[in-house]
């Protein structure tokens, strides 16, 4: 989680003392109180911050009713969110393009190999049949010359 900024100085790092204390490393302020978490970002904020400082999100009650009557439509990060829905979306699509274009060449190379080893099993199979045939053949006129010679 990120840290807030010191609201005295407005230097980046304050840190946790002890429980309910934090304090800055560059000016030395602390501030009592237990830290609020921003539900949205999750960003660290003093305990008397009413909004987030890093995505607007109001942070205490009172804030979050002012934040309901001054605006329209949901929170801040959701807004920021629907604002980049299209790039989003175009962004998921191209996603999913290229894993299909992938599934694609993958099952290509894959009827590629088999049919290959289908190739090479017709041919397998080819040379036996003629193997098969050439010896029957050999076996029929051993038996004719045979059965002349012995007449």
């Amino acid at each position: 989680m990120d840290t807030p900024a010191c609201p005295a100085c407005t230097a980046p790092g304050l840190t946790l003392v002890r429980k309910g204390e934090l304090r800055c490393s560059y000016c030395g302020s602390s501030y009592r109180g237990i830290p609020l978490i921003c539900p949205s970002c999750g960003w660290i904020n003093i305990t008397e911050a009413e909004i987030c400082p890093t995505c607007g999100e109001p942070l205490t009650v009172i804030a979050q009713v002012i934040h309901r009557r001054d605006t329209t439509g949901g929170p801040q990060w959701m807004k920021r969110v629907q604002s980049q829905l299209g790039e989003i979306r175009s962004d998921e699509e191209r996603a999913s393009q290229l894993r299909l274009q992938a599934l694609q060449e993958m099952d290509q190379k894959r009827e590629n190999v088999f049919a290959e080893q289908r190739a090479r099993q017709s041919k397998a199979d080819r040379n036996l049949y003629l193997i098969v045939s050439m010896s029957a053949i050999l076996i029929i006129l051993s038996i004719v010359l045979i059965w002349f010679i012995a007449r």
